[in-house]
């Protein structure tokens, strides 16, 4: 299974969660924001496993395979 995950709990997450849902070899495994309130609500309304309150913890997941980001102002 493949691990994805997002950065950014906003719209576009919602379109990357509906577009890998047909997907059998993937998941969207986690879910980053800015607040962990945020993450949490996000996870639970998209049945994904983890939720980070931080960018950083996300990147920093060895589970995670590949981390996809809405936010723009990451450098």
């Amino acid at each position: 299974m493949f691990r994805i995950g997002i950065i950014g709990a906003g719209w576009i997450a919602r379109k990357m969660c509906r577009a890998i849902a047909p997907f059998t070899d993937m998941e969207i495994y986690a879910i980053a924001s800015r607040t962990m309130e945020k993450a949490e609500a996000f996870a639970a309304e998209h049945n994904i496993s983890k939720a980070y309150g931080s960018y950083e913890e996300i990147v920093c997941d060895p589970a995670v395979d590949l981390v996809y980001t809405t936010d723009m102002n990451i450098r």
